[in-house]
């Protein structure tokens, strides 16, 4: 063979053991993801960590690549079940970030604005105080991150606030009407938020601002519980979307 054809064949066999080498690590990486996600997806929906690994499927978490390891701890780049439990604490303990006290601050990490309002919260006190007390999973669930209808927040806060206890029994029955009534705001500024398309710098284009603030500052304070504030957001909300365009037509 002479030296040009054995200098090829040579670069052919090693560009071909590179590619092979790439493609390997490729698929390992691949393979490997993250081993949290590959291990729980597989175990059956009988136990406890596979039914919330399956919860998790579909979820705005999932959606947005918030994985087991971002609240759990972990190592999910280790293959190794013993490495990549490595820090996981059970949430009975009280150093883990799901412990029942810790999930707010855990929470919060990405949820910043709503732990602070839930912080305002008396709630939070009697949380931190007792250890007994709603938290972000009593209202939205630890995996799916649901959002309560008004009937089901209802029957959250008559667990806490009924005759029997005698704190503040209304209570379930106003989070409901007021639950309704951001719902009804909300569905509201979304309408006529398609119908008008104000020029920016008018004065229909700063109504639309204020109700759209309007409606998240009551979002917000739901965070805190305080239904009257929640109230007189919507109020303001109201009031703006009545200026946009003359519309006086809302009673």
């Amino acid at each position: 063979m002479s030296k040009p054809k054995y200098i090829v064949s040579l670069f052919i066999i090693l560009s071909s053991i590179f590619i092979l080498s790439v493609y390997g690590h490729a698929d390992e990486g691949k393979k490997i993801g993250n081993s949290c996600v590959n291990c729980h997806s597989k175990l059956p929906n009988s136990s406890f960590v596979g039914l919330k690994s399956h919860d998790w499927k579909g979820s705005i978490h999932q959606k947005q690549g918030v994985t087991c390891d971002k609240c759990h701890g972990g190592n999910p780049a280790a293959a190794d079940e013993k490495e990549a439990h490595a820090g996981v604490l059970s949430s009975s303990n009280p150093q883990s970030r799901v412990y029942y006290k810790n999930i707010p601050s855990t929470c919060g990490r990405c949820h910043g604005a709503e732990f602070y309002k839930f912080t305002q919260s008396y709630h939070f006190k009697k949380l931190e105080a007792t250890g007994r007390g709603p938290n972000c999973v009593t209202c939205h669930g630890s995996m799916v991150t649901s959002v309560l209808n008004p009937d089901d927040i209802a029957n959250v806060c008559v667990r806490c606030h009924n005759e029997r206890i005698g704190v503040f029994p209304y209570i379930p029955q106003k989070a409901k009407a007021v639950l309704l009534l951001l719902r009804e705001s909300k569905a509201l500024f979304l309408a006529d938020k398609k119908i008008y398309h104000p020029a920016k710098g008018t004065p229909n284009a700063f109504y639309l601002q204020q109700a759209q603030s309007s409606l998240h500052s009551a979002k917000l304070e739901w965070h805190k519980f305080d239904l009257d504030t929640i109230v007189e957001y919507l109020q303001d909300l109201d009031s703006s979307l009545k200026k946009l365009s003359g519309d006086n037509r809302r009673p």
